[in-house]
C-alpha cells in the first residue's frame, strides 16, 4: 500500500521538533499511514536481509532503525490520540490493526534471512572487521536475543502456529481493552439523594452533577475508589466499592473469557518458545531474569504486607466499632475509617491540604522541582496542538536556553479515554536520525473539580519522571530512546521523581509535610498488599501450567481466589489493586508477567533516594548526576550497569523496608 503525499505522516513532521500535525489527522490518513507504514518496512528489510554487502553498523544498524520511520510516527502519534481521545472510526482501526501488527511483527522477527544479517555483523565485529561502539553492541546482542526469543530458531511449523497464537493474542488484547473500558463506565453510581453524598466538598459534589436531578460518580480504574474515604453514607460506599471489584464479572461487559483465553494462548506460545511459562519468557528479558528471583523477593513481601494489614484491621475494626456500633467491619469501611485514625493520630485534615492541592498548582510545582534539579524550563506554546485539543504544550529548554524537545499536559477526564495516568511518546529522541523527544502526560482529573488528592500528586510528580526520563535522553537510536527500558526498570525513575514532591513549601507548607511525614507508614500494610496481591495474582496467572488455567469465564474467580490463597496474600477486607478482570496492565497493557516491576524498580527507588540524602538531597549537582548517570543513557545499556554508575553497586533492600514499615 502506497502513501499519498498529502498525507502528513507521508513525510517528517515540519512542525517544531516534528510535532504531529494532529489537527489535521483523522482515521483515514491514520490508517492509510499505518498500513503503507508495514509495508514500506518489510520492503526495506527485506533489501536488509538480501545485501550482499558485508555487514556494517551502517548497513545493518542504522538501516534496521531506519526502516520503521514511517510505522513509527504513525504508531506514535495514533497511539496516543487513541488513549486520550477516541472515537467509534479509531476504535475500529484499533482492532482492524491490532492482529495485522502481530503478523507484521512476526514477519519480522521470524525472517532467518533478517537474522543472518545481524550473526554476520556480530561474526565481523568478533574478528575486528567492524567496531562497535557501547550503544551499537548492545543494540545489536538485544536484537539478536529478541529474535531468538521471537521465534527465530523454530521450524516451519512451529512458526506457523506461533503466528496464529500472535494474531489471537493480538486480537483478544484489543477486545479487553474495549471491554474493560465499557465496563467501567457502565458501572458508575447513579445518586438521586444528595444527602448520600455527604462528605465530599461542594467542588467534589458539584463535579458529578449530572444535570438532571441525580450525581453520577464514575469509576477509576483500581479496586479502591479515592473519594469513598470521605463518603459518610456506609450503603453507598458499600454499592461503589461492590460496583468496582465486580465490573466485568459478567453480563454486557463480561471480560472473564477473554483473558482465560488470553492467558492460555499466552502458555501455549511459551511452551512453543521452549520455555516453562509465559512468566519465565517475560522475565528473561528484564532486569529480575528469572521467575525464582521474582518470587523469592515478591513472596515474602507479599507475606510481610499481609501480616501487616490483618494487625492494621484489629485496630481499624475497634475503631470502627466505635462510629458503627454492632456493625461488621468490611472492605468498603477500610479507608474511611483509616482516615479517621490518621486525622486522630497524626492531625490531618484533608480540608487543611485541599487549598494546596489545585492540578495547576501542583504542576507547577512539578516544574519548579525540575528546575531545582536539572536548570530546566518550561515556555508555554499556545500555537501547537497536542494529542488531544485539550492538551497543553510546552517547550522544554536546557539552563543554557537551548531546546530540549516538547511536553504535552492531557489533565482532563472524557468517557472515551483510557483510565488512569500515562506518559507516551510522540516522536523518540535519536542521535542518529537528529530528533529531539516529543513526550506527554495525561491524567483523568475532572474540569469541574481541580482540587486532587495527595496520592494525585504523587502520580502526578510519578508521569512526569516517565517525561523526564524521555526529555533528557540522548542516544544514538530511538528505539533505544527514554522509557525503553526493561519493564522492571522503567518505573524506577519515575518513582525517584515522586520524592521531589516531599520538599517543603514546593507543593504544602513545612508543618503539613511534617505531618504527612510523620503518617507516612501508616495503613502501609493496605497500601503494600494490595499491590502485592495484583503483583503475585499476575505471575499466578502467568506462571500457571497450561493444564491448570481455566478454560471457561466460570473459572476464573475459583482461579484468582486459589492462587491469592498460595501466595498467601488472600485477605477479605483487602481486594488485590487490580482484580483479573480489570486488570488492564496485565491483560490490554504491556505488563503481562511483568506488574512486578513497579515494586522491583521501588528497590532502586528508595535506594536511589537514600544516596540523595546521603550527598545533600535535591541539588543541581545531584540533579545533573542522577540525569547524565540514569536517565541520558535510555534502554542504550543494561540496567543494571546504569544503576551501578550511579549508585557505585547494586541496589539493597533495606532502604524499602524501612520506607514500608515491614519486617521480612
Amino acid at each position: 500500500m502506497t502513501i499519498s503525499a498529502a498525507n502528513p505522516l507521508a513525510e517528517r513532521s515540519h512542525l517544531p521538533f516534528q510535532l504531529p500535525d494532529f489537527a489535521a489527522l483523522t482515521a483515514v490518513e491514520y490508517r492509510e499511514a499505518l498500513f503503507a507504514g508495514m509495508d514500506q518496512q518489510r520492503e526495506a528489510l527485506a533489501a536488509l536481509a538480501a545485501d550482499d554487502r558485508p555487514a556494517t553498523v551502517e548497513n545493518v544498524l542504522h538501516a534496521w532503525e531506519a526502516s520503521g520511520a514511517l510505522l513509527e510516527r504513525t504508531l506514535l502519534a495514533f497511539s496516543a490520540v487513541w488513549m486520550a481521545n477516541s472515537t467509534p472510526e479509531l476504535d475500529a482501526l484499533h482492532e482492524e490493526s491490532s492482529p495485522k501488527l502481530a503478523q507484521h511483527s512476526d514477519a519480522i522477527w521470524l525472517d532467518r534471512a533478517l537474522y543472518e544479517r545481524f550473526l554476520a555483523l556480530q561474526a565481523r565485529a568478533e574478528t575486528g572487521e567492524v567496531t562497535l561502539d557501547a550503544e551499537d553492541a548492545y543494540l545489536l546482542s538485544e536484537t539478536l536475543a529478541s529474535f531468538t526469543r521471537a521465534g527465530v530458531a523454530l521450524d516451519e511449523a512451529d512458526q506457523a502456529q506461533l503466528r496464529a497464537l500472535n494474531t489471537e493474542l493480538a486480537e483478544l488484547g484489543t477486545q479487553f481493552q474495549r471491554v474493560n473500558r465499557e465496563a467501567r463506565v457502565a458501572g458508575a453510581i447513579v445518586v438521586t439523594d444528595v444527602a448520600e453524598l455527604d462528605g465530599l466538598s461542594e467542588e467534589e459534589i458539584a463535579a458529578i452533577d449530572a444535570g438532571d436531578g441525580t450525581w453520577r460518580i464514575e469509576l477509576v480504574n483500581t479496586s479502591q475508589q479515592p473519594l469513598m474515604a470521605k463518603l459518610h453514607h456506609r450503603g453507598l460506599r458499600q454499592r461503589w466499592y461492590e460496583a468496582s471489584i465486580t465490573r466485568g464479572l459478567g453480563g454486557e461487559h463480561d471480560a472473564r473469557g477473554i483473558i482465560a483465553a488470553i492467558a492460555r494462548a499466552r502458555s501455549q506460545k511459551a511452551t512453543l518458545l521452549g520455555y516453562e511459562n509465559f512468566a519465565a519468557l517475560r522475565i528473561s528479558s528484564g532486569c529480575a531474569k528469572t521467575t525464582d528471583a521474582v518470587n523469592a523477593l515478591m513472596g515474602p513481601l507479599g507475606r510481610a504486607a499481609r501480616a501487616q494489614a490483618d494487625a492494621d484491621a484489629t485496630t481499624l475494626a475497634a475503631r470502627f466499632a466505635t462510629l458503627e456500633p454492632g456493625a461488621e467491619f468490611a472492605p468498603w469501611d477500610w479507608e474511611y475509617v483509616a482516615e479517621v485514625v490518621r486525622a486522630e493520630q497524626f492531625g490531618i485534615d484533608e480540608a487543611e491540604l485541599a487549598p494546596y492541592l489545585d492540578v495547576h498548582h501542583v504542576l507547577e510545582a512539578v516544574y519548579v522541582a525540575a528546575h531545582d534539579l536539572y536548570g530546566i524550563t518550561f515556555e508555554p506554546r499556545p500555537d501547537l496542538v497536542g494529542h488531544t485539543p485539550d492538551a497543553d504544550v510546552y517547550e522544554v529548554r536546557d539552563a543554557d536556553g537551548s531546546p530540549i524537545g516538547l511536553f504535552c499536559m492531557d489533565f482532563w477526564a472524557r468517557p472515551t479515554k483510557q483510565g488512569g495516568a500515562w506518559m507516551t511518546s510522540l516522536v523518540n529522541e535519536t542521535t542518529v536520525f537528529k530528533s529531539l523527544p516529543v513526550v506527554t502526560n495525561n491524567c483523568n482529573y475532572t474540569p469541574a473539580t481541580t482540587t486532587i488528592t495527595w496520592d494525585g500528586v504523587h502520580t502526578m510528580f510519578h508521569e512526569f519522571g516517565h517525561a523526564l526520563h524521555g526529555l533528557f535522553a540522548t542516544t544514538k537510536y530511538p528505539s533505544l530512546s527514554g522509557t525503553s527500558t526493561p519493564r522492571d526498570f522503567v518505573e524506577f525513575p519515575s518513582q525517584v521523581n515522586e520524592f521531589w514532591a516531599m520538599v517543603p513549601d514546593r507543593v504544602l507548607p513545612a508543618n503539613l509535610l511534617a505531618k504527612l511525614e510523620a503518617a507516612s507508614s501508616f495503613n502501609q500494610g493496605f497500601g503494600t498488599l494490595e499491590i502485592m496481591a495484583a503483583t503475585l495474582l499476575d505471575q499466578a496467572w502467568h506462571q500457571t501450567p497450561l493444564a491448570e488455567l481455566p478454560t471457561s469465564a466460570e473459572e476464573v474467580e475459583a482461579f484468582e481466589q486459589r492462587a491469592l490463597a498460595a501466595w498467601g496474600v488472600d485477605s477479605a477486607l483487602v481486594p488485590p489493586r487490580y482484580r483479573s478482570a480489570y486488570f488492564n496492565h496485565i491483560w490490554g497493557s504491556g505488563y503481562a508477567a511483568g506488574y512486578y516491576g513497579y515494586t522491583w524498580a521501588q528497590v532502586m527507588d528508595a535506594d536511589a533516594v537514600a544516596w540523595f540524602t546521603e550527598n545533600g538531597g535535591g541539588t543541581r549537582e545531584n540533579g545533573d548526576y542522577f540525569r547524565r548517570t540514569l536517565l541520558a543513557p535510555g534502554g542504550s545499556v543494561d540496567p543494571l550497569e546504569t544503576y551501578r554508575a550511579f549508585r557505585g553497586r547494586d541496589p539493597e533492600l533495606g532502604p524499602l523496608l524501612e520506607r514500608l514499615g515491614l519486617h521480612l
